[in-house]
């Protein structure tokens, strides 16, 4: 259906107190690959039409979400807001109002890739690294896209945003004496760089290598207090959590960790939320809600400076809504570990965090432990903290990551966490 025929719907149902509509299209190039051999090549084109209904009173504001199918038409669009209606009036919270009075931003469509061209590009990134005897990449995966974001609400506001992405899954295998390892990885961007996937895609097959000569703890003996270094998965649910305890949604259910003025990080360490980071892939201009994102510094000198939250939880809180902003900025002063004993965890079985007790850590597939001398690869143990203590004496790599809703140090460097 054309946005002007859904939006004439949501104007024809009276019970609707207002609603906001995202249609997204999204245009691919889609690679396979088995080993080296390009199995599938296909061009993919996506629409999603995403409805959010509300339903107001003087004392309560209840939403519902409609989807829209390739297949509906007028009459099967007009049921589903029908249904979604009666849901609405169901789900009674506290009255909000939608946001208002926002700028409009709108994007000219003028900066889409080649997606064939640049999805060739990549893979031909991926398989550089592809250079060792006993290792291989078993299966890959490319997904390029350029993505247009429309938003229209009941107030009149409207925002045409447009964005690219680049996703690579990779199995990659290592044999050591008749017997493999397997790894995965799920790498996004929103920049071009080959020579970055490349280098992404090579230290993952020389950690499959590591992996098949790991030693246990049985074989190493770790000294007392040994900085412990965290990355990818375990670094964004650490940060993710952190920023999570200082939202507006916290704060009015009591389930928050931190208030205004309270020590989170180590000293000189900054958090700011950004809606835009270069290679950010999660990076949008404007939220679900419609609003106009702009950068907030949350954290100053380890310090709760801010809260944040979305339109909903600011208005229970007479606060200002800053909307969802997408991406975390870290920043600080830098520890350079690289000379002293350190255990670098490269990743988890599973990592976990508990948002309640501050529990944090893991089973680790893999780690490399620096003697002073070299690493040595360990795996089959775990590690364990309290990340609300923990974060208190936090340092900071010198190195620097990109991921897809964070941008900063590569590693968060831990003393005192137990090693078991």
């Amino acid at each position: 259906m054309k946005i002007q025929d859904i939006i004439k719907c949501l104007k024809n149902n009276k019970a609707i107190s207002d609603y906001q509509l995202i249609s997204t299209e999204k245009d691919s190039r889609e690679l396979f690959y088995v080993l080296d051999h390009l199995e599938i090549n296909r061009a993919v084109k996506v629409v999603s039409n995403v409805i959010t209904i509300y339903v107001s009173n003087a004392s309560f504001t209840g939403s519902s979400v409609v989807t829209i199918s390739s297949g509906d038409d007028e009459k099967s669009l007009n049921k589903k807001i029908k249904e979604a209606v009666k849901k609405a009036k169901e789900a009674k919270n506290p009255y909000y109002p939608l946001p208002d009075k926002q700028e409009s931003i709108i994007e000219k469509d003028d900066k889409k890739y080649d997606l064939n061209d640049v999805a060739l590009k990549v893979a031909k990134a991926v398989y550089k690294a592809n250079k060792y005897e006993s290792g291989w990449l078993n299966s890959t995966e490319i997904f390029v896209s350029n993505v247009k974001s429309r938003f229209f609400d009941s107030k009149g506001t409207k925002h045409i945003t447009n964005g690219f992405e680049i996703a690579v899954e990779v199995i990659p295998t290592w044999s050591n004496n008749g017997e493999e390892v397997e790894l995965y990885k799920y790498y996004e961007t929103s920049s071009i760089n080959y020579d970055e996937i490349t280098k992404e895609i090579d230290e993952l097959l020389l950690n499959a290598k590591e992996r098949s000569v790991a030693k246990t703890l049985k074989d190493v003996k770790l000294p007392k207090d040994i900085k412990v270094l965290v990355k990818n998965d375990m670094l964004q649910d650490i940060v993710g959590n952190t920023v999570n305890d200082i939202n507006y949604r916290s704060l009015y259910f009591k389930e928050n960790h931190y208030n205004k003025g309270d020590v989170v990080l180590s000293q000189g360490v900054s958090l700011t939320l950004k809606p835009v980071v270069k290679g950010c892939s999660k990076s949008m201009k404007v939220d679900n809600n419609g609003i106009v994102l702009k950068a907030a510094k949350l954290i100053k000198d380890g310090k709760v400076a801010k809260l944040w939250g979305d339109n909903r939880f600011a208005y229970y809180l007479n606060k200002e809504a800053t909307g969802n902003i997408p991406v975390i900025e870290l920043d600080g002063p830098r520890y350079d570990y690289s000379k002293e004993k350190h255990l670098l965890i490269e990743n988890f079985s599973a990592p976990q965090l508990e948002e309640t007790n501050g529990y944090w850590g893991g089973e680790v597939r893999l780690a490399k432990y620096f003697d002073g001398k070299k690493y040595i690869p360990l795996t089959g143990f775990s590690i364990s903290g309290n990340i609300y203590e923990d974060l208190k004496s936090v340092n900071l790599s010198k190195e620097d990551a990109t991921l897809p809703d964070y941008k900063g140090p590569k590693y968060l460097i831990f003393t005192g966490i137990q090693i078991h």
